[in-house]
């Protein structure tokens, strides 16, 4: 099985959780928290990766950021346009080259959308983000922690440290360890544990921000 391809977001994912996650515009944003870093941004062109429905593209035009949204599925940018009449949608896969110019970007959003990946996509990932962003621009996400409990099942095949595949999903749980390699070219702004209740379970999350150099 390629690992978490389009077919996967469309048929295993968004059909099951779509309307569900509608409702989730209501909620608080997560990162309401971080509003005073974001306000120091220069510029206002931003990307969300991994978009889903829009619920932080939402976040972020009403912010004053002029985003593009990004995806895979084009399920979910079909209901983001639903929900978000305003927004610009791109369907593309993280794991390739992003197709913005280099130093073109003040903010990219990653909210849970790169703990999927071995370290080998990971790292790449991380160092297309910084190819597209300007100087001081930042990088915002989270990532699955491996202090979540439950993940790893006698089922669960370990591909390689910290990544798994398990019930047709490749995942990735995070640790300081891997934020240390991950890290290493940028500036850390944020870069902490939180507990978050996501349909209606406990859930660990790395919550970061970092700044490029």
């Amino acid at each position: 099985m390629i690992e978490n391809n389009q077919k996967y977001w469309n048929e295993g994912y968004w059909k099951r959780v779509i309307n569900n996650q509608k409702n989730s515009f209501k909620n608080k944003n997560w990162i309401d928290k971080y509003k005073e870093i974001i306000n120091k941004v220069e510029g206002n062109s931003a990307v969300d990766l991994g978009c889903g429905i829009g619920q932080d593209t939402k976040w972020l035009i009403d912010n004053g950021f002029d985003v593009i949204s990004c995806d895979i599925s084009n399920i979910a940018l079909e209901k983001l346009k639903e929900l978000i009449p305003n927004s610009k949608t791109l369907q593309i896969d993280i794991r390739e080259t992003l197709p913005f110019k280099n130093n073109s970007i003040n903010l990219v959003n990653a909210d849970l959308s790169i703990h999927y990946f071995c370290m080998k996509d990971t790292i790449r990932i991380f160092n297309e983000i910084n190819r597209i962003l300007t100087p001081k621009g930042i990088l915002i996400g989270r990532v699955n922690s491996d202090k979540n409990e439950g993940y790893i099942r006698e089922e669960t095949k370990v591909i390689e440290d910290n990544y798994y595949y398990d019930f047709e999903k490749y995942f990735r749980l995070f640790n300081k360890g891997q934020f240390d390699i991950l890290a290493k070219d940028w500036k850390i702004i944020v870069l902490n544990e939180d507990v978050i209740t996501r349909v209606n379970k406990k859930k660990v999350l790395w919550e970061f921000i970092f700044q490029k150099i």
